[in-house]
This record gives C-alpha cells, structure tokens and sequence, in this order.
C-alpha cells in the first residue's frame, strides 16, 4: 500500500505540474483528482468498478457542463446536484467524487465548458495507467516473496546434509 500511495502522489504532482505550465492542460488538474486516486487505489482489483465510477463521472461533468450553460447560478447548481445525487443512486456507483466533479464549471469557469468532460475522462484513463503498473509491479514482489518462502524450507535442509 506504501508503494501505491507513492505512485499516485506522484502522479498527483505530475498532472499538477503538467497543468500549471502548460495551459492547454489547465482543467486536467483538479482537486477530486486525488479523492479519486485514492477510492481506485482501494479498489484496484475491482477493474468493473472503476470502469463504471470513470462512465459516472463523465457524464456528471457533461450534466454539469449542460446546466452551466443554460445558467451559472445557484439554482443551476442546484439542479446539477439533484441529477447527480439521483443518478449516482439509481446507477449505484457509489463514489462520491462523482459529484465532485460535477460541480467543477462553478468554481473552475472554464472557458471551453465542453471540454470538462474530456479532460476529466482523460486524467481519469491516465491515472489508470501508473495504478496498472503498481499492480504489476506488486505481482512480481509477491511471487518473488513467495518463491523465497517456498526455498527456505529446501536451504534448512542443505543446511543439516552438510
């Protein structure tokens, strides 16, 4: 788990850096970014999970994206909320970043609101990527920790026959 936390702090600074230098990737970075490196992290062996939270919060920023088109006000966020909160139940996705990033065209004012859903798919595709790899990874170090517990017994043994 240390290892994870690591990966995805990392990750974390790297779209923050990425996003603060260069403009074009303004929106990837935004602060749900981390309650959702978080909740995959815990559910890494849950791949359909994930897929389905990734789908949720997609379409989440397009309703929020559509609601603060037709107006940026507090009944328009209001709106974006209750949608939200009745399609996070009725859609089980038990994630509640989704609403999160729903709500990102009210405080983000984004000057393309059309691309909120995109840039939140893409850094939600690539946050999957370093936690593939750290799965990968951890993989390898249990088997290598498994073979070392399977040859312990063998070793004691050569041991004694010497």
């Amino acid at each position: 788990m240390l290892l994870r936390s690591f990966v995805i702090c990392g990750y974390l600074a790297a779209v923050y850096w990425i996003s603060a230098h260069y403009p074009i990737f303004k929106m990837v970075f935004y602060p749900t970014l981390g309650a959702f490196s978080y909740l995959f992290m815990q559910r890494m062996d849950q791949i359909k999970d994930i897929r389905r939270v990734i789908f949720g919060a997609c379409i989440s920023t397009g309703i929020g994206a559509v609601f603060y088109t037709i107006s940026s006000g507090a009944l328009s966020l209001l709106a974006t909320a209750l949608v939200t909160v009745l399609l996070i139940q009725w859609c089980r996705w038990n994630a509640a970043p989704i609403l999160a990033v729903s709500l990102i065209p009210y405080f983000a004012r984004p000057e393309v609101v059309w691309m909120l859903p995109l840039t939140v798919l893409a850094s939600l595709l690539c946050l999957l990527l370093p936690l593939w790899l750290i799965g990968k990874l951890e993989l390898r170090l249990r088997k290598a920790a498994q073979a070392r517990l399977a040859a312990a017994p063998l070793r004691a043994a050569a041991k004694q026959d010497v």
